[in-house]
């Protein structure tokens, strides 16, 4: 992918993002190639630095979370309270394109960044926030994290017994839509000239990704409850995690075709369900009662096997999608991952080698990639200040003083340790 062009380059994002929904929004931007300015509190920085897995190395505290959300953005620390740091973050707004929080609702505004306070100063400007329940609506103040979204929507609640999912998919889910919509608005922008605020909910964007149970429920003017998920689902089959002596598989074949393919890779034992009346078409294997009867007899099938390994070999040869249900540490070395470079090297100052996600964004023109390490607290202070607002030094060493701008103690340490580890 090396000398491939990137598609967002030239656009500029100011980022007043934290813990995860708005900072995986803008890690999609910056895999893309838009020059990403995340503004941090001072001396902490943003929240998600203090998060699991935090090690230190060489003398520096480094936030694994942190690192895998940030790769590639520009740290600029200031204190948004003060008349000076505000002057200076109103002159880069002028500069954006696009400015994106996920702060609690009416935290911008009374920071004098809300959305109107922000298009007076660049009326072009493509505004995007992020929050648990929206900025409209009874709940638009209720402070929430991903599990609420999660229980709001009733992502855990479709699930016998209720569980969160093991990502945090309300943040993850909302980060891409927040990008999705932030380059609709770029193209409308680019018709019209108009910015526009994008006002994005976790909540919403759970509750409208339901699939089966859910608009089953709505469609029948809510009369057939919008039954309940295990690792077999309610009403579609075979669609499960079966479980087998060693473990589980995840076994799906939700067409007549997939369904033949499986039935005979059974075998002759098996034979019967193609003609049963409650197998013999994907009408009836598609319902509430007869899903729960397709997965208990393939569950007493793959008992049978020693290994769903065994399971997973057989009816991967046969045509049939099957997969065993493995950890994250069994899937690093997959071929699916490996090959299509979801796992790249990278070196991060003051840790060195090691592995880190790829970008999804697989493209022949503009392909996503990783741009760079996660940049530490303050790094572009004097970049950000003098490349793109024309400060001089006596200017940014007076904001120093003052205490406007600060920068952690590694920074001073980073022109070695880059070149010791070959980083430009």
């Amino acid at each position: 992918m090396t000398g491939k062009k990137s598609a967002l380059k030239g656009l500029r994002v100011l980022d007043f993002t934290w813990v995860y929904a708005g900072p995986f929004c803008t890690r999609q931007l910056v895999d893309l190639g838009a020059e990403v300015i995340k503004v941090e509190p001072q001396e902490t920085g943003a929240l998600e630095r203090r998060y699991s897995l935090v090690l230190e190395r060489n003398g520096v505290k480094q936030s694994s979370y942190s690192v895998f959300l940030n790769r590639g953005k520009k740290s600029l620390s200031i204190d948004l309270k003060s008349k000076d740091g505000l002057a200076v973050i109103k002159e880069l707004v002028k500069q954006s394109d696009i400015v994106i929080s996920n702060m609690a609702p009416g935290t911008m505004a009374s920071l004098k960044l809300g959305y109107k306070q922000v298009k007076r100063i660049n009326p072009a400007i493509i505004y995007c926030t992020i929050s648990c329940f929206g900025y409209t609506g009874s709940y638009a103040n209720e402070p929430g994290f991903d599990l609420i979204a999660q229980a709001a929507s009733a992502w855990c609640g479709q699930i016998e017994p209720p569980s969160p999912a093991p990502l945090a998919i309300g943040d993850s889910n909302a980060g891409m839509h927040a990008t999705a919509a932030i380059l609709a608005a770029i193209y409308y922008r680019e018709k019209t000239g108009k910015g526009q605020w994008i006002d994005i909910s976790m909540t919403d964007c759970l509750f409208h990704s339901h699939e089966n149970n859910p608009p089953g429920f709505l469609f029948s003017q809510r009369t057939v409850p919008a039954a309940k998920n295990t690792r077999w689902a309610a009403a579609y089959s075979p669609y499960a995690l079966i479980k087998g002596k060693d473990g589980f598989i995840a076994i799906a074949a939700l067409s007549d075709v997939l369904w033949e393919k499986l039935v005979k890779a059974m075998g002759k034992d098996y034979a019967w369900l193609m003609t049963h009346p409650r197998t013999d078409a994907l009408t009836k294997r598609l319902t509430y009662e007869n899903a729960p009867f397709v997965h208990t007899i393939l569950e007493e099938w793959v008992q049978k096997f020693d290994s769903v390994l065994q399971v997973e070999d057989l009816l991967r040869k046969s045509g049939v999608p099957a997969m065993k249900v493995r950890g994250f540490e069994e899937i690093c070395d997959a071929p699916y991952i490996k090959d299509r470079e979801m796992l790249v090297p990278t070196k991060q100052p003051f840790v060195g080698d090691f592995e880190i996600y790829g970008s999804p964004f697989k493209m022949t023109e503009t392909p996503g990639r990783v741009m760079g390490y996660s940049p530490f607290i303050g790094e572009h202070n004097t970049e950000v200040l003098s490349r793109l607002l024309g400060y001089k030094k006596k200017d940014i060493d007076t904001l120093y003083r003052k205490g406007i701008l600060y920068k952690e103690e590694a920074v001073d340490r980073l022109p070695e340790e880059k070149k010791r580890l070959g980083i430009k």
